[in-house]
C-alpha cells in the first residue's frame, strides 16, 4: 500500500533529497554490487525519473493555476518560472514544462493531465501528443477525437516521442473526415523538389530530394535491392574481398544504377516488370477509397499510402497488393501478371504515341498505361480498357476522379477522350452499374475481386490468378 497520502508536503521534499543524497552517492558504491543488483538500481532509477518527471509537471501546473509566475518580483511566465527554480531546465526545456503544464489544464486535456503527473507519460512525449492533436483536430470526425485522445496516451505510455509523431498518418485514415489523408498526400505532392546540384568538395555534389510517402515507397523499392553489400567470393584467382562501402555510399550506386539502366532502355518497352511494391490493404477500404494500405518489405514497412495511390500504382508497376476481409483473411493475393503486357504496351504506344491528356506530349517512354475501369472496379487489363498516361497526369486522373475512354475518329482511326470533369469516374461507374454507360470493355458487377468470373481474368495462362 503506498504511504503517500500519509506524507506531508515537507516530508516528500525531505524524502526527495535523502534520494537525492542516495542517487549522487551511487557511483561511488557501484563496485559492492552483483550484476542483477546492478540491473536492478538502474531499473529503480528509471522509475524514479519516471515518477519525478510526474511530480514535476504536477508543481509546474499547480504553480500556474494558483497564479506564482505572475506573483513574483517581477513577474515572470510559466517557462521562466520553471527555469528559475529546476536547474536542468534552466537552459532548455522550461518550454516543454511550461508548455504541457498549460495545457493540462483544458479539462479536455484530463487523459494527459493524469498520465503525465503520474509518471507514465513524458514531457516530453506529451508535448508531441499536444502538438500532433493540434494538427489533426481539424480533420477527425468530431466522435473521433476522444478515440485519437486515448490512442495516442496509450501509445505515448508505451513507447518514445518519435513513435507517437508516426502514428499521425494511421489516425488520420482511420479517423480522419472523409478524403483528409487523401487531400494530405495531395498537399504533401506540391513540396516535391530536387534541387541543382551543388558542388561540396572538388568534383563532389550535394542534392536535395524531397518526396512524398508514395515517392519514397517507390524509391526504396527501385534501389533497395541493390543496396546490399557484395562481396566478391574466392576463386582460383584470388581470396574473397569483403564490399566496404559504407551503406550511404552503396545507396547511391543503387540510384545511379537504376538511371544507368533507364537510359539504357531507351524508347524500348520494359523487358521485365518494374519496381515491385507490397502493400496490405482491407477490401472494404480499397473498394470504398477509405482507410489506407499498409507497405511490406524494405524501409517503408508500416508506412501507409491512400487507397488512391494503390489503385493508380496497380495500373502499371508491380503492385503487390494482399487484400484482407473484415476478419483478417487474405481473399485475394496480387500478381504482377495483372498489369499490362509488353506487347500490349507496344500497341498502346502505337495507338496514343504520347501521353493521352489534353495537351500533353510527354513520349510514350515516359508514360504508364492507365485502366479506364479500374481493376479494383471489374476493369479488364486489355486495350478497350487502357490509355497512355505521364506520371503527373496519372495521379491527375486518379486524384480527381476523371473518366476517359476510347472513341473511333471520322477516319476509322481511335483516340482517347477524357472527361475532365471531378468526379466524372464514379458517375460513369453508377451508369456502367445501371446498365446504361458509354460502351465499357466490361460488365461491372457487385461481387467483391476474389469472386468475379472468369470473363474479368485476365488471359495471363495463369489458372489461380484473379483480375478484379
Amino acid at each position: 500500500m503506498s504511504t503517500a497520502p500519509e506524507l506531508t508536503y515537507a516530508d516528500c521534499v525531505d524524502r526527495l533529497r535523502a534520494a537525492q543524497e542516495a542517487a549522487a552517492a551511487l557511483p561511488a558504491v557501484l563496485w559492492e554490487a552483483t550484476g542483477a543488483e546492478l540491473g536492478q538500481g538502474l531499473e529503480v532509477l528509471g522509475e524514479l525519473s519516471a515518477v519525478a518527471e510526474g511530480a514535476e509537471a504536477a508543481i509546474t501546473i499547480d504553480a500556474v493555476e494558483r497564479g506564482e509566475p505572475a506573483a513574483t518580483n517581477p513577474p515572470v511566465n510559466a517557462r521562466e518560472w520553471v527555469a528559475q527554480h529546476h536547474r536542468r531546465y534552466a537552459v532548455t526545456g522550461a518550454g516543454h514544462v511550461a508548455t504541457v503544464a498549460q495545457a493540462c489544464r483544458d479539462p479536455r486535456h484530463s487523459i494527459l493531465r493524469q498520465a503525465v503527473t503520474a509518471g507514465r507519460v513524458s514531457i516530453a512525449t506529451a508535448a508531441v501528443i499536444l502538438t500532433e492533436m493540434r494538427l489533426l483536430r481539424p480533420h477527425l470526425h468530431p466522435d473521433a477525437v476522444d478515440t485519437v485522445w486515448h490512442a495516442y496516451v496509450t501509445l505515448g505510455e508505451r513507447h518514445d516521442a518519435r513513435t507517437v509523431r508516426r502514428l499521425r498518418d494511421e489516425l488520420l485514415a482511420r479517423h480522419g473526415l472523409d478524403g483528409e489523408f487523401d487531400d494530405s498526400e495531395t498537399r504533401a505532392k506540391k513540396g516535391e523538389s530536387l534541387t541543382l546540384g551543388k558542388e561540396i568538395a572538388p568534383g563532389l555534389f550535394e542534392y536535395v530530394l524531397r518526396i512524398t510517402r508514395e515517392g519514397r515507397a517507390a524509391l526504396e523499392a527501385a534501389i533497395g535491392p541493390l543496396t546490399a553489400p557484395t562481396p566478391t567470393p574466392a576463386d582460383e584467382h584470388g581470396p574473397p574481398e569483403p564490399d566496404l562501402r559504407p551503406h550511404d555510399l552503396r545507396r547511391a550506386h543503387a540510384l545511379l544504377a537504376v538511371i544507368g539502366h533507364a537510359q539504357k532502355a531507351g524508347n524500348n518497352t520494359w523487358s521485365s516488370t518494374k519496381v515491385q511494391v507490397f502493400v496490405q490493404i482491407t477490401l472494404d477500404d480499397l473498394q470504398r477509397r477509405a482507410g489506407a494500405g499498409s507497405l511490406l518489405g524494405g524501409l517503408t514497412t508500416g508506412e501507409l499510402v491512400t487507397p488512391d495511390t494503390v489503385r493508380r500504382w496497380a495500373c502499371d508497376a508491380t503492385i503487390i497488393p494482399t487484400v484482407l476481409n473484415a476478419s483478417g483473411e487474405v481473399v485475394d493475393h496480387g500478381r504482377a501478371a495483372r498489369l499490362f503486357t509488353p506487347a500490349q504496351i507496344k500497341q498502346l504506344w502505337l495507338r496514343d504515341r504520347h501521353c493521352t491528356y489534353p495537351g500533353c506530349d510527354a513520349p510514350a517512354a515516359w508514360t504508364d498505361a492507365h485502366h479506364f475501369i479500374h481493376w479494383a472496379d471489374g476493369g479488364p487489363t486489355d486495350l478497350d480498357n487502357a490509355a497512355l498516361l505521364c506520371g503527373r497526369h496519372h495521379t491527375t486522373v486518379h486524384t480527381q476522379r476523371y473518366h476517359g475512354w476510347i472513341q473511333p475518329g471520322t477516319n476509322g482511326a481511335r483516340h482517347v477522350v477524357w472527361d475532365r470533369t471531378r468526379s466524372a469516374y464514379d458517375h460513369a461507374l453508377e451508369r456502367l452499374h445501371s446498365g446504361h454507360g458509354r460502351g465499357s470493355p466490361s460488365r461491372l458487377t457487385d461481387q467483391p475481386p476474389h469472386e468475379r468470373p472468369r470473363a474479368h481474368r485476365r488471359a495471363s495462362g495463369d489458372p489461380h490468378l484473379r483480375h478484379p
